[in-house]
């Protein structure tokens, strides 16, 4: 997405210029009322008309000697050049700034809109009842007015006071929707249920707040009342300066207190809060046995306790699914090696079948009994070994060898399998010893799964890429391969039990290829890591490298003819 657009609907706007254009458009609207009033005056009071005759008279060079003023006095002519001069002045300054001001409304209106927009939302938060207060303040203010100065002042000064009230009452109103609902009462009900709404340790911070508020404020106008009282009633006797200036002195005393009191009291709720973080640390570390300390006492008891109970509700559920995981392998343990019994019974019988002088057909059906009893046998024996690793009851031999020899042997052994594959094997494996502490069986088990795994999934025709390498202390072998089906769930996943790439099931194998290679992976001490990108299949084994004190022992690996297909 390019942030660099902008935007559309709600376009940044200068606010110096808005205020420039919205303080124009006031100044039109008060020269506008200004000269309605006069006109009007005019139609009310011919006198006026008269005076302002007599001046332009005066100023087209026709002094009379004198001019009756508004209240129908005579006040003396000036002289005719400072009369051109002053009035020459005064309208070409007015209409400059009326000119400049009409510019400025138009060139600028957008950003007047804007303005006026912040001006609105500013109204909106001020309680209707102060607005109407504002109103009787400003009428009480313009009936005060009528009695000082002229007729013109009086006349002029309530126009612009009225221009400017009609015209803020008048954006409010028509841009704030609820210029009644936000009252005085609605506030402190809105204030009520958010109380209500709060938790136990909000109430207790809100309502140590507004105390510390209302003590400072009384205070305050305690200090300031006691101390105006004893000026005026107390004035004349003797030590009374003593005793006004000893009230405001007790009040910043009580003030320094109550704002002391409130700074501990906030230092103890941060000292709980710091407990609960300890907890809350301990625990997302596995410490499930971590409590808190929170005295009863404490704004946070109530935050501390079911803290506690979350602990203890997270400690019984690891418990119950530990139990319940080693129920399920126990049950599958159990199960594969009872099934185990008869199937080798199964197997030998077959097996003795073989030898008889039987029928093709026949011969037919023993020979794929004994292959799906075989198939049967490597499934349960995978079984059992996944079992094992992961009940931790996995016996292991480790000791020092070298994984490049190990990983040659494998292929080696492995020659059948790689040529019926019908794939290009690339193997990259040096010659120097890479020397890794870990159990030689079980590490030739993990690359007999990954190379039959390539030999079942990988696309016909396509190239394998085996790589050995030493990496910042690892030794690390890395897999490469194009699957002959689409792959649809992350490297995670395909390690899971009983999970498959080939979701169709159109191959061999029981899903525990995988597994079962990372299983042994990490009970040696290394990392087993598989990763997709598309189609493609990678596969990385990694092991601390030892520094070598002896030629490399090597432990061949058994025979596991009944090794089951990974996945």
């Amino acid at each position: 997405m390019d942030t660099n657009l902008k935007s559309t609907e709600h376009p940044r706007r200068n606010t110096f210029a808005g205020l420039l254009s919205w303080v124009s458009l006031l100044l039109i609207l008060c020269a506008a009322c200004c000269a309605a009033i006069f006109f009007l005056m005019v139609l009310a009071n011919p006198r006026t008309l008269d005076y302002a005759a007599s001046h332009l008279q005066q100023f087209a060079g026709s002094p009379s000697p004198t001019l009756p003023d508004l209240e129908g006095a005579f006040v003396e002519a000036k002289p005719h050049e400072e009369m051109v001069y002053t009035h020459t002045v005064q309208i070409i300054s007015a209409l400059a700034i009326l000119l400049t001001a009409l510019v400025l409304v138009f060139l600028f209106r957008q950003d007047r809109y804007a303005f006026e927009e912040m001006v609105a939302r500013g109204l909106g938060r001020v309680w209707v009842e102060l607005k109407l207060a504002a109103l009787v303040m400003i009428l009480m203010m313009c009936m005060t007015a009528l009695a000082w100065g002229s007729a013109a002042e009086k006349a002029f000064g309530i126009t612009i006071a009225c221009v400017l009230t009609v015209y803020l009452l008048c954006l409010d109103v028509s841009r704030n929707r609820r210029f009644f609902g936000h009252n005085i009462i609605h506030s402190v009900l809105v204030r009520v249920n958010d109380y209500h709404g709060m938790t136990t340790f909000q109430q207790r911070a809100v309502r140590r707040a507004y105390a510390t508020i209302a003590i400072v404020l009384a205070l305050i106008v305690l200090g300031a009342a006691g101390f105006g009282v004893a000026m005026n009633f107390l004035y004349g006797h003797e030590g009374y300066r003593k005793l006004a200036l000893a009230i405001p002195l007790t009040a910043v005393v009580g003030i320094t207190g109550t704002v002391w009191w409130y700074i501990l009291a906030l230092k103890r709720d941060l000292s709980d809060w710091n407990l609960l973080m300890d907890q809350i640390t301990e625990m997302y570390g596995g410490d499930l046995n971590a409590v808190n300390h929170v005295p009863p006492t404490s704004n946070l008891y109530d935050c501390a306790m079911q803290l506690n109970m979350i602990r203890t509700g997270v400690q019984k559920a690891v418990e119950e699914g530990t139990k319940a995981d080693r129920t399920k392998i126990e049950l599958i343990t159990n199960v594969s090696h009872d099934i185990k019994t008869p199937l080798t019974s199964i197997i030998s019988y077959v097996e003795l079948l073989k030898k008889e002088d039987l029928p093709p057909a026949a011969a037919d059906y023993v020979s794929t009994i004994s292959q799906k009893a075989q198939r049967l046998s490597s499934i349960v024996q995978d079984v059992f070994e996944v079992s094992k690793a992961a009940t931790g009851n996995i016996s292991l031999n480790l000791d020092d060898l070298d994984v490049g020899r190990l990983l040659r042997q494998t292929f080696v052994e492995m020659e059948e399998t790689v040529q019926r594959s019908q794939l290009q094997w690339r193997i990259d494996i040096p010659e120097a010893p890479m020397l890794i502490h870990a159990d030689g069986q079980r590490l030739y088990r993990v690359f007999q799964n990954l190379i039959r795994n390539c030999a079942q999934y990988a696309l016909e025709g396509s190239r394998v890429y085996v790589t050995l390498s030493a990496q910042a202390g690892l030794a690390q072998v890395t897999v490469r391969n194009v699957s002959r089906t689409e792959i649809t769930m992350n490297g995670e996943d395909l390690t899971a039990r009983f999970v498959r790439g080939d979701q169709n099931r159109t191959t061999e194998g029981s899903g525990l290829g995988l597994s079962i290679a990372k299983s042994f992976t990490e009970a040696c001490g290394g990392h087993f890591f598989v990763r997709t990108d598309g189609d493609l299949f990678i596969v990385t084994v990694q092991f601390s490298l030892v520094e070598p004190k002896e030629p490399a022992l090597y432990l061949e690996p058994e025979e596991t003819a009944s090794a089951a297909a990974p996945d």
